[in-house]
């Protein structure tokens, strides 16, 4: 429980109100379809997988030979 709970950042916190609003507006909408894809943003911000890990993030390599 305590994975869940430490290391928030922006992306999770972003991912996990965006989900919750994606969510909330299928209801209100009665667009059943779009569920899912609020409920897979939800569950990035929670359990932390994807591109909330910070997984998708480029490596930045700092090489003096580019850099001439």
């Amino acid at each position: 429980m305590e994975k869940f709970i430490k290391n928030w950042n922006l992306r999770r916190i972003i991912y996990l109100v965006g989900g919750i609003f994606f969510v909330l507006i299928a209801v209100n909408d009665r667009t059943w379809w779009l569920i899912p894809f609020g409920l897979y943003f939800v569950a990035m911000g929670i359990f932390r997988f994807g591109c909330a890990s910070g997984n998708c993030e480029v490596p930045f390599k700092n090489d003096p030979k580019i850099n001439e």
